[in-house]
């Protein structure tokens, strides 16, 4: 690129006017003109008089009048061609300047174009490329550039990212640098305007030391502020003086702005890959819940049949009522990773929290080590909030396992519950907006290791964990914030390292009641005689629902698949009743089944029963024409219940 001046604003210095030989040429043609002519002037009145002084009798002008008359038309003349020929030798200066401007002005848009693409494309600020930065000195002509970026924390300071043009020293030497300036001392402080500053002005000594080494004379630095935040700065150093022009500010601003994109198109990608790394959560979630609810399915049926075999003074008996406490507990909680994957609805219900937080706590106590002391701290009448119960659980659940897994040697555990009603005059927790109202806190507070700033930013993120590998799977925390998300409620964090961590849930109150403590008896249904297609491909629910149905009167047909299915559907049809069908099967999937047996007999009875989400799976499935959805793990009375219901409906 030519090289040229951005500091400056000059108009161009018009050309002086230059005396060719073509000048003098033209000069002594006329010249020679003007003499011809006298001359001429001067036979014509000796013609006409034979006086000797003829010129100064019977003509108006003497020859030698006649010829400076003549001599100053040339010069006129020649003055004329002069400012002619100035004009354009202007105009064409003009013209040359134009284009040399619009031939710089398009390379300096090429170097922004490309400087764009660098920054866009890279999407990564935490190490400026050298590219970039000799790209930024070629635009501003400069000898040095370097960009800064503001890390956050308890002391917030510029890093160094990048720099290019080194003579006296080398990136290492100044990656550690304490670089700053007076004016941006303090990042959190309102940034000011571009500023240049010269070795005369006071520096900090990092700086000082930087610019007498690489006998910087002039610096323009620049902050980069992306939604009125400052965070960084964009540097240009001379080695020789110079006047900083608006021309250059204007253009240092359009650097900055363009770096402070880049920063924000970094963040917006992490986001991107943050949700699709949470949509990734949820589909893997999906399909985990439904393999762990066929595999529960299984463990609830042979427990709940060899329980009905078992009298209850049997000593095993209790043994069978815990399992079926277990697989219920393990539904739950599938069901509670379905709702974090956002398949599944929560179930809604009030609840007195301090129950609640007591019941597993006593849960807690038996099962970590004794070395970590439980306290509690409840109110006596705390505001009663409604939420799903095994959501709630799985609140305090991380929360105790997080507090576990920071005091290794051992702490206390504190759970405490407290009222708390905001108004417009009562001050929020930093950094959270809940609107007015009543709430519930609920405190966890550990005496364990604690956190920095840093860990304490990236906390509610999936798969973030400080733990080694193998001993978490950075989804606890995320699972908490979630559910109180979804409540539109909030977390606050306190911590600090070697001070232990207090964490603090907001959950919005209710004013609906308790509900009944009084439980319906189970009403067994009225026994059958009807045929039932079963098709399910597990070997041990199959022949439980089958036992459990004969048991109740009907006729049975088993299939281990869709394909088996159908092949017995299309030669019994007529005298079948009712389909149960698995969603998930090989050789063919529940909802092919459907749409061919349908094809067979329109006016057909399916359930249809599966491990995935019924508000998600279910919902779909009753829209394709299946009578009823039997989400698993489910009960023999679950299902016979479902089954008398579904013949009965006239349907």
């Amino acid at each position: 690129m030519q090289a040229h001046n951005p500091q400056s604003s000059v108009a161009p210095t018009p050309p002086q006017p230059r005396r060719t030989w073509q000048h003098w040429l033209l000069r002594t043609k006329l010249y020679l003109l003007a003499i011809a002519v006298t001359l001429a002037y001067f036979f014509i009145g000796h013609l006409n008089s034979t006086d000797r002084i003829w010129a100064q009798i019977n003509l108006p002008l003497s020859a030698a009048s006649v010829l400076l008359v003549c001599l100053s038309a040339v010069e006129s003349y020649l003055l004329i061609h002069r400012f002619r020929q100035h004009n354009q030798e202007m105009a064409a200066a003009r013209a040359r300047e134009l284009e040399l401007q619009q031939h710089l002005a398009y390379q300096r848009q090429t170097i922004l174009s490309q400087l764009t693409s660098s920054l866009m494309d890279r999407l990564d600020t935490s190490q400026i490329p050298q590219d970039v930065l000799e790209k930024i000195c070629q635009l501003f002509e400069s000898n040095l550039a370097a960009i800064w970026t503001v890390q956050t924390g308890d002391a917030p300071q510029f890093l160094l990212r990048g720099v290019h043009g080194l003579n006296a020293h080398t990136p290492d030497q100044l990656q550690a640098a304490p670089w700053s300036l007076p004016e941006f001392d303090d990042p959190q402080k309102p940034p000011q305007q571009q500023i240049a500053t010269s070795p005369s002005r006071q520096l900090s000594p990092a700086l000082a030391a930087f610019t007498e080494r690489e006998r910087v004379s002039t610096a323009v630095l620049t902050p980069i502020i992306r939604r009125h935040e400052h965070i960084g700065l964009v540097g240009i150093f001379y080695r020789e003086p110079i006047n900083v022009s608006p021309a250059l500010a204007a253009e240092m601003n359009v650097l900055a702005n363009l770096i402070a994109s880049a920063v924000q198109a970094e963040e917006l990608y992490r986001d991107l890959v943050q949700a699709q790394k949470s949509e990734s959560i949820g589909n893997l979630t999906s399909g985990i819940a439904h393999d762990f609810n066929n595999v529960l399915a299984a463990i609830l049926a042979c427990a709940t049949y060899v329980k009905q075999h078992t009298p209850v003074s049997d000593p095993n008996y209790r043994y069978l009522e815990a399992t079926e406490n277990s697989a219920h507990r393990g539904a739950a909680l599938t069901k509670q990773l379905l709702a974090f994957a956002r398949r599944e609805t929560p179930r809604q219900c009030v609840l007195n929290p301090n129950d609640g937080i007591q019941e597993i706590l006593q849960l807690l106590e038996r099962s970590f080590d004794k070395s970590i002391l439980f306290q509690r701290s409840f109110v006596p009448n705390p505001f009663l909030i409604e939420i799903d119960p095994s959501q709630f659980e799985q609140i305090v659940l991380n929360m105790a396992v997080n507090a576990r897994d920071a005091m290794p040697n051992g702490g206390i555990f504190t759970v405490s519950t407290n009222n708390i009603t905001f108004t417009p005059k009562t001050p929020r927790p930093p950094g959270m907006s809940l609107t007015d109202g009543d709430y519930l806190v609920l405190g966890f507070s550990d005496t364990g290791h604690g956190m920095d700033e840093a860990t304490q930013r990236r906390i509610f993120e999936p798969f973030y964990t400080t733990k080694r590998p193998g001993k978490g799977t950075g989804l606890g925390l995320s699972l908490v914030m979630s559910i109180v998300k979804a409540a539109n409620g909030a977390i606050h964090v306190e911590s600090a390292v070697g001070k232990g961590t207090h964490f603090e849930v907001y959950l919005h109150a209710t004013n609906k009641p308790l509900p009944s403590a009084e439980r319906p008896l189970e009403t067994k249904p009225r026994r059958g005689t009807e045929c039932i297609l079963l098709a399910e491909d597990e070997d041990i629910i199959r022949e439980m629902a089958q036992i459990t149905l004969e048991a109740e009167g009907y006729k049975v047909i088993a299939a281990p698949d869709g394909a088996a299915a159908l092949s017995r559907y299309r030669h019994d049809w007529p005298r079948i009743a009712l389909v149960i069908a698995d969603m998930v099967m090989p050789h063919m999937s529940g909802t092919e089944l459907l749409a061919k047996i349908k094809e067979i007999n329109p006016d057909v009875r399916i359930i249809v029963s599966s491990g995935h989400s019924h508000d998600l799976e279910g919902q779909r499935m009753l829209h394709h024409g299946c009578l009823a959805y039997l989400q698993k793990p489910y009960s023999p009375n679950a299902l016979i219940t479902l089954v008398r219901q579904v013949l009965d409906s006239g349907l």
